[in-house]
């Protein structure tokens, strides 16, 4: 496709490029904008075509199964599950493929979007409940969880870091929370590939699929304003999970689609205390001293915890940790085997190869697939 130089800098920048002359879509702005308070409504207006919509999205699906799949879930049908967020459905069967036979409450706050899930096939422990994150409780979703995953949830959120706590207020100690959800701002690479992606190939699709392509246009410029994986990482940190990792998907969506994992600790009130050990134990290998980095006090938490290395697609997660090859209900599974997403039998990761080995973080991978997913 060939697109002008002025429209390749609107890409680089985020800004929109000359839309009417690379997608032949010309579609006024609503007046009623799109904000985080309503991006539901709006998911509500598209919910008919919305899977048409994600079926258009190679990957979609399989990177969903990727991210509950690096969870580490274990117990079968004695876990609870809480599906945040859930959209027309796709999550939580990724849930269900991750744990079959667990008892998933999957929310959403688009009573459109949860009409379109509630028409599909689902066992009898599957239960779908209208409420917002904020407004749970109400509508009688209490804790606590054996692990909670959110796609594409955080990203839409009017304060990020609040909803993360109220997610750690939920798990029991030691359970997971899984955030699947877009993060570019980390490399200028990733937001000119996430710009292409969404004028090129997403907004004409969104129009083409659900008849409109405002979410969409909403969507690509939320996700450029939204936490990079560094700033993430350190949220995760900041809202009490411990053990917080993070790592990309395969194919187009590398580096810009992620898995952040996190739990919350055994002892919450014991937080601090963590990662004050965590950080002085780290110090004298990424600052180069051992008193760490000149006026590390003064800079905040964040300049005390050095980042978290972002992890390749072939990195298991939690499921990597002792003891998860011990568990049948999942392990044994024979159709795991010929699933590329899952964790089985992964290559070690980027940071685990020898060093004349190492992949460098900094460098995109090639396209070798379908453009990065929507939502």
């Amino acid at each position: 496709m060939f697109i002008r130089a002025r429209d390749a800098g609107a890409l680089a920048t985020g800004a929109r490029p000359g839309w009417d002359r690379i997608s032949g879509v010309s579609e006024p702005e609503r007046p009623d904008a799109i904000r985080p308070a309503t991006v539901h409504r709006a998911y509500g207006r598209r919910a008919a075509g919305f899977d048409g919509f994600l079926k258009a999205i190679p990957g979609y699906d399989a990177h969903l199964r990727m991210s509950t799949n690096r969870m580490g879930l274990r117990g079968g049908s004695a876990l609870r599950l809480l599906d945040i967020g859930c959209g027309t459905g796709a999550s939580t069967a990724a849930l269900l493929d991750a744990a079959p036979g667990a008892t998933v409450v999957a929310v959403d706050a688009s009573t459109e979007m949860l009409a379109v899930a509630r028409k599909k096939n689902w066992p009898p422990h599957v239960q779908f409940v209208h409420t917002r994150l904020e407004t749970l409780a109400e509508a009688g979703v209490h804790g606590p969880f054996d692990g909670i995953f959110a796609a594409y949830l955080v990203s839409n959120l009017p304060d990020a870091e609040i909803g993360l706590r109220r997610l750690l207020s939920l798990l029991k100690p030691g359970a997971p929370l899984a955030v699947h959800d877009y993060a570019v701002a980390d490399r200028m690479g990733s937001r000119m590939r996430w710009s292409l992606a969404s004028w090129c190939y997403l907004i004409p699709m969104a129009r083409i699929r659900s008849g409109s392509a405002e979410l969409q246009r909403y969507r690509t410029q939320r996700v450029r304003s939204t936490d990079g994986v560094e700033a993430m990482t350190h949220r995760m940190g900041r809202a009490g999970f411990e053990d917080v990792r993070v790592q990309t998907v395969p194919g187009w969506q590398q580096h810009l689609v992620h898995t952040f994992l996190g739990r919350r600790p055994d002892e919450p009130d014991v937080v601090g205390q963590r990662l004050a050990a965590r950080a002085a134990a780290a110090a004298p290998q990424w600052a180069g001293t051992p008193e760490g980095p000149a006026g590390s006090e003064e800079a905040g938490e964040d300049a005390a915890v050095p980042p978290e290395e972002e992890g390749g697609p072939e990195d298991a997660g939690y499921a990597e940790d002792p003891g998860y090859a011990e568990d049948p209900g999942y392990a044994e599974d024979p159709g795991h085997a010929e699933d590329p997403g899952h964790a089985e039998d992964a290559p070690p990761a980027p940071g685990d190869r020898p060093a004349d080995e190492e992949v460098d973080p900094d460098v995109d991978t090639p396209p070798q697939g379908g453009p990065a997913t929507p939502r």
